[in-house]
């Protein structure tokens, strides 16, 4: 799916990553964060074709959606192609967000991505048992700050019951129904940049704990496929090593 945002080149670009970047920051302190990213499940009806990968671990069909918005509640870049029996790791490294990433157009910038996705060295995730004071800090700022896609996924969803659980599902084919989410997009950003309310309550527009909501919480990461786990061991030093310099000059 191509993505909703492209880079901008030249000043206007650098002013709108500086300004993104900025507003981010003034959530909880926690710096160089372009984006934030999550998974959520999108309910299709069973396809006709290769139903069993469409059933999520809640055991309803859905697509599985990438999201990463910033701190407007905007939605920076999506993906809507993979299916809801995908891991949000899966989906992030097969991305064309993670392939811009890879070859070095975001410079320095990270995401931050809750324990489903895997620490790399553009994708800051919590540290799993801080040692430390400074890992607590960072932890508490990560958290805080990635609340903003929980609240950006729900006010998309709130917005547009065809895609939540709750407002039933999808009946078209996948790629249809993907097509339809991107769409949604769309349009949650013209109401965002306009200011257009919501109907129902805008603070509380879905329930996390929620127990029909398939987002939380995370699977483990599933284990590289023996070819590919040099690679994914590589990424993995190197997102330790941002996260402890990370942690080193901010948060200590």
């Amino acid at each position: 799916m191509r993505e909703l945002r492209q880079v901008r080149r030249g000043k206007a670009g650098i002013e709108e990553t500086t300004a993104t970047k900025r507003k981010l920051f003034m959530i909880a302190n926690f710096p160089h964060v372009i984006g934030i990213i999550d998974g959520t499940h999108v309910p299709i009806a069973a396809p006709s074709q290769d139903e069993e990968v469409y059933v999520n671990r809640k055991r309803f069909h859905s697509l599985n959606v990438q999201v990463v918005c910033d701190a407007d509640y905007v939605i920076l870049d999506f993906c809507t192609r993979f299916p809801g029996s995908s891991h949000d790791s899966f989906v992030w490294q097969n991305s064309n967000l993670y392939q811009k990433f890879q070859q070095g157009e975001f410079g320095n910038s990270v995401l931050l991505g809750d324990s489903g996705y895997p620490l790399q060295q553009n994708l800051m995730v919590p540290v799993g048992r801080p040692a430390n004071a400074a890992e607590r800090r960072y932890n508490t700022s990560l958290k805080k700050t990635r609340v903003v896609v929980e609240q950006t996924i729900g006010i998309w969803k709130a917005r547009f019951k065809c895609i939540h659980q709750k407002g039933g599902t999808l009946c078209y084919s996948p790629l249809k129904c993907g097509k339809m989410a991107a769409a949604t997009f769309l349009l949650h950003n013209y109401c965002r940049r306009r200011n257009i309310p919501l109907l129902d309550d805008p603070e509380h527009p879905e329930d996390p704990d929620d127990p029909d909501d398939p987002d939380d919480p995370d699977d483990p990461i599933p284990a590289p496929a023996p070819a590919a786990a040099a690679a994914a061991g590589a990424r993995l030093a190197a997102g330790q090593a941002r996260r402890r310099q990370m942690i080193q000059e901010y948060f200590s």
